[in-house]
């Protein structure tokens, strides 16, 4: 059985398609990482004339022959224009190490905002095959590694490049000799890197893929902590999140072997080259074949050398995440918004008025998948201020149903037409500014009620949120709460019960002023004396409007204007509750089991 919780990352591979993705992000900010190039440049010229200044002072005023006096002043000048370099690196140093991380952290924003802005608007079908947690990790440390690309990963490397091949013709130009030894240990080094990366890939893949598995289980467990401790699982839940986090550790503790035994054989390679560097070197400068501040300036350009061969293994590694972080990141980013408006499609709505729409479903079929029809040729039409109750066993298609009215799923077959219009040719905002929905599975957000209740939209004013809390009849208890309207809502509504939660997301609903009502199971959660004064409330919000309603409880549909009896994807009653109660179908046997379990 598959894991809903395992890695379905691709391989992460260097890719250069992935920079080319990335290079719309990075383009507004190309002059700063423009600058950035110059300042590695600068400061690889400033690393090449250290050594140089150093040889001049060994083979010119140490060496060479004057008064002391002189030879001492003109060391003193080769010491202060040493230390004149150094400072202007370090300098340079700091200004490139703000500069790449200012850099980056902008476009590190903008990919973010970009991919959190398709997380909003990737269809519904997508987030019921994604965790949470496996998102989350996406927005998070998926952008986060993709900071190291883009500040100094790719730019990095590449310069490590160019100053190896620079530093090479240096060397050769210094001693051909001395350069084809050192060169000699090239091929070592390949060879462990190569080596180094099969391993570490696998490891690193093995890592990405344990460490999305905890932290979707992490956000699956806190969610879901009231049932763990009303069960009192919390040792079976605690035993399995350790396997999970004992996995993950374990994943590491293999990359961190793979690193540490890779940079130590290059570092031994290294440090081999050094010593024949020395002797040979060293000999060379005993028989006067070679200046001792010549023997420096090569030692110390060996030096500049060595650095980037190493770091260039250090790279890889962390390339290797960033690009598997590309992929998946990139992934997401593919992944297609809500559809938009047909090409040729509506302009607009016909009718600009508002207060009530006629919603039609014509012929209307839909599909989870080549085996899973859900609705199969509905059709009615639900005119100007009409209320429509909906009911039928579980699993009839009644949600489904309605949402295809605003949208957030689409027909297979058939159409949904608001005043006309099919909703497919609408804009979505357009079309979601005149349909709203309230669900049983309500959700309340992080921060205050007033917030809640008008969505962060500053354009609704406190005056309407207030309408909106009176007319379902839950005014007074926000007036009551220290704060009112700016009371503090915690996580998912946690500090207010089911019926409280439930009457706020009606005043969301009313708030916004919809010419479509939609209401699914929207009073399911509510006591009858809450229900009783909610149906009033809500009979003066109706008025004008146009309704869908789906309820469990029949007693919530009596005063629909018609009924429609879903079952098995299709209308099989159509009627008000007298015609229906009278035909002595399908409507009026829910209506005799309701009240034999009553």
């Amino acid at each position: 059985m598959s894991d809903p919780y395992a890695d379905d990352a691709p391989e992460g591979r260097i890719q250069l398609g992935f920079l080319a993705r990335l290079w719309p992000f990075a383009r507004p900010y190309r002059r700063g990482f423009t600058a950035c190039l110059g300042i590695l440049f600068v400061s690889f010229a400033l690393e090449l004339l250290g050594p140089w200044v150093l040889r001049q002072a060994i083979d010119g005023p140490m060496r060479g022959a004057g008064p002391t006096d002189e030879r001492l002043r003109a060391l003193g000048w080769h010491g202060l224009a040493f230390l004149g370099v150094t400072l202007a690196g370090a300098g340079l140093g700091y200004v490139y190490g703000l500069l790449t991380a200012w850099n980056g952290q902008r476009v590190i924003r903008d990919v973010r905002r970009a991919l959190f802005d398709r997380l909003l608007r990737a269809g519904l079908s997508f987030h019921e095959k994604q965790t949470a947690g496996k998102l989350t990790t996406r927005v998070t440390s998926d952008v986060e590694n993709l900071n190291e690309l883009i500040a100094t990963g790719v730019l990095q490397s590449v310069f490590d490049l160019l100053k190896i091949g620079g530093v090479l013709v240096v060397l050769f130009w210094l001693d051909v000799g001395l350069a084809l030894f050192t060169v000699a240990t090239t091929p070592v080094v390949i060879a462990l890197s190569l080596l180094f990366r099969r391993n570490a890939q696998r490891a690193y893949r093995a890592v990405r893929g344990r460490l999305a598995l905890q932290n979707a289980y992490t956000a699956e467990l806190i969610g879901g902590v009231r049932t763990t401790r009303a069960y009192g699982r919390e040792d079976a839940v605690a035993l399995r999140y350790g396997e999970r986090n004992g996995a993950t550790n374990t994943a590491w503790l293999a990359t961190v072997f793979h690193f540490s035994v890779f940079f130590s054989l290059v570092d031994l390679a290294l440090r081999a080259t050094t010593v024949g560097l020395l002797w040979f070197g060293g000999t060379a400068v005993l028989d006067g074949s070679l200046q001792p501040g010549q023997f420096v300036q090569f030692w110390l350009y060996y030096g500049l050398l060595s650095g980037p061969v190493k770091e260039l293994g250090e790279k890889y590694n962390v390339l290797q995440a960033a690009f598997a972080s590309c992929e998946r990141v990139f992934g997401l980013l593919a992944e297609p918004a809500f559809p938009p408006p047909r090409p040729g499609g509506a302009p607009g709505l016909p009718s600009p008025r508002r207060g009530a729409a006629r919603v039609e479903f014509a012929a209307v079929d839909f599909a989870y998948g080549p085996h899973a029809e859900v609705l199969r040729g509905v059709s009615f039409a639900a005119e100007p201020g009409q209320t429509i109750a909906v009911v039928g066993p579980t699993g009839a298609g009644k949600t489904t149903l309605l949402g295809l009215v605003g949208r957030l799923r689409d027909a297979t077959g058939g159409s949904v037409r608001l005043d006309g219009v099919d909703v497919r040719d609408l804009d979505p905002a357009q079309l979601r500014a005149r349909v709203a929905y309230v669900a049983q599975d309500l959700f309340l957000f992080t921060g205050t009620v007033l917030d809640n209740v008008r969505l962060f939209d500053p354009t609704v004013d406190e005056a309407k949120v207030w309408a909106a809390l009176t007319t379902v009849g839950i005014a007074d208890f926000v007036r009551s709460l220290p704060q009112g309207l700016q009371a503090p809502v915690a996580e998912r509504g946690g500090t207010f019960s089911q019926g409280q939660r439930q009457l706020l997301a009606f005043a969301r609903a009313l708030v916004v002023d919809p010419d479509v009502l939609v209401l699914d199971e929207a009073t399911a959660s509510i006591d009858s004396e809450a229900e009783a004064r909610l149906q009033q409330a809500l009979a003066a919000a109706l008025r004008g409007r146009t309704a869908l309603v789906v309820a469990h409880r029949l007693s919530t549909v009596r005063a629909a204007d018609r009924i429609l009896v879903l079952e098995g994807g299709r209308v099989v009653e159509d009627g008000d509750h007298r015609t229906l109660l009278a035909r002595g179908g399908r409507y009026a046997g829910m209506l005799a089991h309701a009240a034999a379990r009553a």
